[in-house]
């Protein structure tokens, strides 16, 4: 495709830079969301509906939901039925559909969205080997436009864009794609878009990059969803549609980019699973030195011809040293026993009387306190550091001591290490998890 073609497809459709974490691609300026339907079930060009963004209660992409609670919780505030989220819906109008679609229930739209989540490929960056693959779908079938097209929670994602310049996505109800993976047939084409009554008003026809020609072929997952398509467009309408050899060429292209999809998930989790060898290894490996480490230290904590000597500050930098130690010790086992898959659930007594306080799964508030003053007191820093407790928070709560030390060390280390003027404050507070 030509360049100018790539600008102004780009135009079309969203366009935005991309971000690594966490962290989803925002939109600079999203296309306007298809018209609604009329009472007589034809599509009529209304007024412009208002935009996900412009809602701003439901999230675009199923990387936004941590939890299932909160998957749950998204897609049923995002249906047709439940204004004001109708125009921004994952849900398809029903005069928009084509007859003998798929019906779109939460619990099946659920557990596709949470396959695709799994597949760890929504907001990565473009790689080679998609690349490649629509870049020889665009050569096999002359199209200027091939794409491998997910559908996300309310929106389209292009894992590999071949003639969109830097487009990675559109809204998901502009998006032919989101028929293609609802369609019973195996293929959906669209030999020319502004005579069929599904297509004919949608933004991406009438305005650039004036889509006519449409041909999608779903990726369907080992585990049966329909993550999205490999689909081809062309600017020019095939009254034909495709042969029976291109379509049969286009359902294997499909079959290589999902299987590239599940080699890429089976790569990723032999990464991870090396990189926790390599850390239980580590940790194990550690346990031998630190152990004389300890062994040292409790051999100056008896000798009370020492300790007599010892001013009171020298006793606490002792003291110090031995509960750094102890951490560590901790780190280590949980390590170990977390990539063992020995980690057990612990049953908590809810008397609080009976609690033992050197136990874990229970947190001692002052004890919090007073083990990260004394680790935080030697570390350079240049401002000031406090560490206060909210007055609501109760003395002892339920919780990993461990994984909240270090978490809060992280921060404070981080907080003195970055800070050059005023000073760090850590409030410690306890609020009641509320589920989405």
């Amino acid at each position: 495709m030509s360049d100018s073609n790539s600008k102004s497809a780009t135009a079309a459709v969203q366009s935005q830079s991309q971000s690594q974490s966490r962290s989803r691609p925002q939109s600079q300026t999203p296309p306007q969301l298809p018209p609604s339907a009329s009472n007589n079930g034809k599509v009529s060009s209304a007024q412009t509906q208002p935009t996900l963004a412009d809602i701003g209660i439901i999230p675009k992409s199923v990387n936004d939901s941590e939890t299932e609670a909160q998957l749950r919780a998204a897609l049923v505030q995002c249906t047709l039925t439940n204004a004001p989220c109708a125009s921004a819906s994952w849900q398809l109008h029903p005069s928009t559909l084509e007859a003998g679609s798929a019906s779109q229930s939460v619990d099946e739209e659920m557990a596709r969205l949470q396959v695709l989540k799994s597949y760890l490929v929504l907001d990565s960056e473009r790689e080679r080997r998609f690349e490649r693959l629509t870049a020889l779908v665009s050569r096999i079938f002359s199209v200027p436009i091939a794409l491998v097209s997910l559908v996300d929670l309310g929106r389209q994602w292009f894992m590999s864009n071949r003639g969109l310049g830097d487009t990675r996505e559109t809204p998901r109800n502009v998006a032919f794609c989101a028929h293609a993976i609802l369609s019973t047939q195996d293929l959906l084409v669209v030999p020319d878009a502004t005579l069929d009554p599904r297509f004919m008003n949608n933004p991406l026809v009438v305005n650039e990059p004036f889509i006519r020609f449409y041909a999608g072929a779903p990726l369907i997952s080992p585990e049966g969803h329909k993550l999205g398509t490999l689909c081809i467009i062309d600017t020019k309408s095939r009254p034909d549609g495709l042969n029976l050899t291109e379509k049969q060429n286009l359902r294997e292209m499909s079959a290589m980019v999902m299987d590239t999809m599940v080699n890429r998930r089976k790569e990723r989790a032999r990464q991870t699973s090396s990189k926790s060898v390599e850390i239980a290894c580590t940790a194990h490996d550690l346990l031998t030195p630190l152990s004389g480490v300890q062994l040292s230290l409790s051999l100056l904590q008896d000798d009370t011809d020492l300790i007599t000597q010892m001013d009171n500050h020298q006793k606490e930098l002792l003291q110090t040293a031995g509960n750094c130690s102890d951490v560590m010790s901790r780190i280590c086992h949980n390590t170990i026993e977390s990539f063992r898959g020995d980690v057990m659930k612990k049953s908590i007594e809810k008397d609080k009387s009976s609690i033992d306080h050197g136990k874990e799964g229970y947190l001692i508030i002052a004890s919090l306190v007073e083990n990260l003053s004394k680790v935080m007191d030697p570390y350079p820093k240049r401002v000031p550091l406090t560490i206060t407790v909210d007055g609501s928070t109760p003395s002892v709560v339920v919780a990993d001591d461990l994984k909240i030390f270090r978490a809060a060390l992280n921060f404070l280390t981080n907080a003195c290490k970055h800070t050059d003027v005023g000073s760090v404050n850590m409030k410690i507070l306890v609020k009641k998890n509320k589920e989405w």
